[in-house]
């Protein structure tokens, strides 16, 4: 059966909250709490970029790290080794197995939690998490800088003298737009799934989970 974005938001708002208590951030601002989502979903969409490693036109490495460099988690070297046994490799340096990451996939959902974070700060509803499906056209690095410059624009354009006089509707929009592209880039520029976002989110969910608890 295939998990829902209705789902995944649900998971995201226990995260959230549990952060928010743990950490002590109720009396934080909530514009705060958003400046701070909004600048953390466009670092991480930078780190998203620089796996993908596309736009680095001065270095020999501009494939995309989807692990097949066998770069694995190891538990007694963080070490690099070799096809070993399906999704499992053989550290060469300690002989122990590991399983094989993926780095760009990893960075996907990490700009995934940030976007459930954000539509939940905005108020908007689950409805507003889905994204028609079109055909991206440019290239790939300008769809980066397209993305980062939408969502910038999330926080109503405070800078600007001009501020919208509906800032919901002006925030709504660009959440919108910055999850169309964000979607449509991940399949297809990036060759991540539906089914390999959902699940690599719902690992991730869980590492930050772990993560709280042991005092990150």
């Amino acid at each position: 059966m295939e998990i829902s974005l209705e789902t995944l938001f649900e998971k995201q708002k226990q995260l959230d909250d549990y952060i928010i208590k743990k950490k002590g951030l109720d009396t934080l601002p909530k514009q705060t709490l958003l400046n701070n989502s909004v600048l953390a979903l466009q670092v991480e969409i930078c780190e998203l970029a620089n796996k993908w490693r596309g736009f680095k036109h001065w270095s020999e490495k501009r494939v995309p790290k989807h692990g097949y460099e066998a770069l694995i988690d190891c538990d007694k070297c963080d070490g690099r080794g070799f096809w070993f046994d399906g999704p499992r490799v053989l550290c060469e340096k300690c002989n122990h197995s590991g399983k094989i990451t993926n780095p760009l996939l990893e960075e996907y959902v990490d700009c995934l939690h940030f976007f459930l974070s954000i539509s939940r700060q905005l108020g908007l509803s689950t409805d507003d998490l889905y994204a028609w499906e079109d055909q991206l056209e440019g290239e790939t690095t300008i769809l980066f800088t397209e993305l980062l410059i939408n969502v910038g624009r999330i926080n109503g354009d405070q800078i600007f003298a001009n501020i919208p006089k509906d800032v919901f509707q002006h925030r709504r929009e660009h959440f919108k737009a910055s999850l169309y592209i964000f979607y449509n880039l991940g399949e297809q520029r990036l060759g991540i799934s539906y089914e390999d976002m959902v699940q690599a989110y719902l690992d991730k969910w869980q590492i930050n989970i772990q993560r709280q608890e042991s005092g990150y």
